[in-house]
């Protein structure tokens, strides 16, 4: 693959990636009233069609949030000239680490938990629901970041 394909893929990931996150940033911000969730306000949200579809679309965004990440670092560490060809996603993540990118392999286990948790159908554990989406409003903050560092 030329640098010119590796560029663009990059350029597209990246769009991608700001995209989700501001619409993830828009659908937090409708609920932040609420913020930290508790149980009994997650039992609103599930009984709520316009707060359900915000949760909807919240799991959905994050989930593909991570899923372009993914791609994303990869397509950056062929800029830098690394061979990732049959690498798996924690090595890359190591290795972009390694070049000063604010990832590694806990981060990203976490992130893989908390999409676990989140791509179930909503539960009657309203506790679970709420840390997890409390958990996920940590992870904005980290999102930004990784995207300007990957940019440099």
């Amino acid at each position: 693959m030329n640098t010119q394909t590796i560029q663009k893929r990059f350029n597209q990931y990246v769009d991608e990636e700001e995209r989700d996150l501001q619409i993830l940033k828009e659908d937090i911000k409708a609920l932040k009233q609420f913020y930290p969730f508790e149980p009994d306000t997650i039992e609103k949200f599930l009984t709520d069609k316009e707060y359900l579809r915000i949760l909807d679309q919240i799991t959905y965004r994050f989930m593909k949030f991570q899923d372009t990440l993914a791609r994303l670092i990869r397509y950056y560490l062929l800029l830098k000239g690394e061979n990732v060809e049959n690498m798996a996603v924690i090595d890359m993540i190591n290795l972009a680490e390694k070049l000063g990118i604010s990832i590694n392999e806990n981060l990203w286990f976490e992130m893989r938990a908390l999409r676990n948790s989140l791509s179930h159908e909503y539960s009657n554990d309203y506790g679970q629901i709420a840390e997890a989406l409390n958990r996920l409003i940590g992870f904005v903050e980290i999102f930004e970041k990784i995207i300007k560092e990957v940019k440099k």
